[in-house]
């Protein structure tokens, strides 16, 4: 009995739903980029191919949806530093999934000519924004550590000047991508088997060379993966060791006077602030891990798992899911854990009503 056959548009030709960084980013038969057959495709890739064809739709218009309405009750209560990071970071996340609706789009509506001159940039986008969100994550989270470290328990950063950091970091992150902006072109193929000329995404040849890709890839690693993590990973250690209930009473009682009940709140509001970033951090690691890894060990290990294989297209898609599937969190943090975030959203669905 012969098993279901599940194809992703245009015939799983191009099966990956989100492209990678090879030499075409067009969803077109004509960009395979040396994959494997279709027909070398097991039951379990065609199964974990559909479900990321199903699912990736669906978590990115809910993260969309949340991360809306993050910006509205973060626009009415900007208070203090981390508000304005997280606008930020809810920002260049809608940029994100906008970027990577317009790449997958073509599975979903078929070929569309005007979409291929302008996937070489939406790519070059998509990274810019990738490196925002890690970058304004990292940079709220470390401004956090120096505040809980601090004696005096003052903040080292007002709303405004936390702007002027957010605005930085988007520079930052459009100047590493820049690259990126001149990497690939639209390019007139012809097809053979029709004798038609199509349109396709292609790498200019200056940007095939090998010491371009290799320099380029392991600087993107740098700043997506390696220095990212370990900072992330000493500055959540910082914060649970500083805000603990003992460590943050005593630092309050020896510099503030107040009540005990006044106290007692502050102390609780610091807390679930320094939770909600851990968490953040966290999320983002355990969901952005797997599709990270993949990349690189098919660069650095091909003969384990080479890009040009049908696995590598099947975990790419799954890994790809789980990546934006922690920026639907992001919203459920903020009611969690933050206690402004809280009352203005409740506040503005009490109005709605």
């Amino acid at each position: 009995m012969l098993l279901p056959h599940f194809e992703l548009y245009p015939q799983n030709y191009f099966p990956f739903l989100i492209p990678p960084l090879k030499q075409c980013l067009t969803p077109h038969p004509l960009c395979d980029n040396g994959l494997e057959p279709a027909n070398a495709t097991a039951y379990w890739m065609e199964i974990t191919d559909y479900f990321s064809f199903l699912a990736l739709p669906v978590i990115l218009s809910f993260a969309f949806v949340t991360e809306v309405i993050s910006i509205i009750v973060l626009s009415k209560q900007i208070r203090m530093s981390l508000d304005t990071y997280l606008l930020g970071l809810s920002m260049a996340t809608i940029l994100l999934i906008l970027c990577t609706v317009i790449l997958g789009l073509q599975h979903y509506t078929g070929y569309q000519e005007f979409l291929v001159y302008i996937q070489g940039y939406v790519i070059s986008c998509r990274d810019w924004f990738w490196y925002t969100t890690i970058w304004l994550m990292v940079m709220m989270s470390f401004e956090r550590a120096l505040t809980v470290s601090s004696s005096r328990q003052n903040t080292l950063c007002s709303s405004g000047q936390a702007g002027v950091v957010v605005v930085m970091v988007f520079c930052v992150g459009l100047v590493s991508a820049l690259p990126r902006f001149w990497e690939y072109t639209a390019t007139e193929v012809r097809n053979l088997a029709t004798n038609e000329t199509v349109l396709l995404a292609i790498k200019t040849h200056s940007t095939t060379t090998p010491e371009y890709n290799t320099m380029y890839f392991w600087y993107v690693k740098t700043i997506t993966l390696f220095l990212p993590y370990l900072m992330m990973l000493g500055i959540s250690i910082t914060l649970s060791c500083k805000t603990r209930r003992s460590t943050m009473t005593r630092q309050y009682m020896a510099v503030k006077h107040s009540s005990g009940l006044t106290l007692n709140r502050k102390i609780k509001e610091e807390i679930a602030l320094s939770k909600l970033l851990i968490l953040l951090i966290i999320v983002y690691v355990l969901f952005t891990t797997p599709f990270c890894l993949l990349d690189l060990l098919s660069y650095v290990l091909p003969h384990w798992i080479s890009s040009d294989t049908r696995i590598f297209a099947s975990l790419h898609n799954l890994f790809s899911v789980f990546f934006f599937l922690h920026n639907a969190f992001h919203l459920i943090l903020y009611f969690c854990y933050n206690k402004q975030f809280r009352l203005t959203l409740l506040s503005l669905c009490c109005c709605c009503c």
